[in-house]
């Protein structure tokens, strides 16, 4: 089973460009909708989903605010670095707030692209990057006022890797057209201080020490797709993805070994909540407690898949394919 935000761009490739004049539009039940990720500033937190939707809350997310932005394109991730928020989504629109989400301004639409983004990251105010289906990797140096497209091979196969580069060298043209539909998807990105780290399609898993500009790819001998990623305090990286699958790297990534989850719910985000412990969130209302290579799952009596999630005090606050959701983190 594909994650919801991959599962929900297969659903929408086929519909007609929006335009790119349009602003979402104030829904009585947004709160309800399908919410596919949320992010904590130091006084509030914001989730975005689909129609465009933002809504932000100023009291732990008891209540809830929507946002008119410049887009009624589904957004996918959102990322926040102090009065700053960038959101972005399908039709490769890039959202940007200057005012802790108050008002947004629209830095890139691209619907004739047909890539959603996946996510986003900004390593300052000026330098940021945003990752998303078939590999799109867009680059800014300029706080999101323009953006440059990039192609990183590495994120292939070995083998993938010889033919583009045989390739790249006897047609540029046709070696960029075939970048971009071999290319695996690029599901999640986060740092661990300076070193990135990217999980996707086909297995992939890759870090970068120099801001993204270099990546390499390492083998954890799964084929499957990761949809979550998280290091944790003790040092320990988690990638989380279909059916279950679990994998941790306790050496710097070096070698990875497959933690059993006894769950075949697909896992979406992996969220760390102490040195040892983090919280996974899936399909099927599935919620995982791991604890220093323990893991618990229990599930959500609703059954509605659980995107992200971020953790006030002991609680976790969650959006869903039916809006927002809390439960304990123990």
């Amino acid at each position: 089973m594909k994650s919801a935000k991959t599962l929900l761009f297969s659903c929408l490739l086929c519909c007609s460009a929006i335009s790119a004049t349009e602003s979402s539009y104030i829904a009585p039940l947004a709160s309800k909708s399908m919410l596919l990720d949320i992010t904590a500033t130091e006084q509030t937190l914001l989730a975005v989903g689909e129609r465009g939707h933002v809504l932000i809350s100023d009291d732990s997310g008891s209540t809830w605010t929507q946002k008119v932005v410049p887009t009624k394109s589904t957004l996918t991730a959102a990322f926040a670095l102090d009065d700053n928020i960038w959101a972005v989504g399908h039709d490769a629109v890039i959202l940007h707030s200057a005012d802790k989400g108050e008002t947004w301004s629209q830095q890139q639409f691209l619907p004739e692209l047909e890539r959603p983004l996946l996510d986003v990251y900004f390593f300052n105010a000026e330098q940021g990057i945003a990752i998303g289906a078939y590999g799109v990797f867009f680059r800014t140096q300029d706080g999101g006022q323009s953006w440059e497209r990039e192609y990183h091979p590495t994120f292939l196969h070995p083998d993938d890797q010889a033919y583009v580069e045989e390739l790249k060298a006897e047609d540029e043209e046709f070696y960029r057209q075939e970048m971009a539909s071999i290319l695996p998807h690029l599901n999640r990105v986060t740092a661990d201080e300076q070193r990135l780290i990217v999980v996707g399609e086909s297995g992939l898993v890759a870090f970068s020490d120099d801001f993204g500009e270099s990546w390499q790819r390492v083998e954890t001998n799964y084929y499957g797709s990761f949809f979550g990623v998280a290091k944790l305090s003790d040092g320990t990286v988690m990638a989380a993805g279909l059916r279950g699958s679990l994998y941790l790297s306790k050496d710097n990534m070096e070698n990875w070994t497959r933690a059993e989850a006894n769950t075949t719910a697909t896992f979406n985000s992996v969220i760390p909540v102490t040195e040892h412990n983090a919280l996974l969130v899936g399909n099927n209302g599935a919620v995982a407690y791991y604890n220093d290579g323990a893991i618990k799952v229990t599930k959500q009596k609703d059954g509605e898949n659980v995107i992200d999630a971020v953790t006030m005090d002991n609680e976790a606050i969650a959006v869903s394919a039916v809006g927002f959701k809390s439960f304990p983190l123990n």
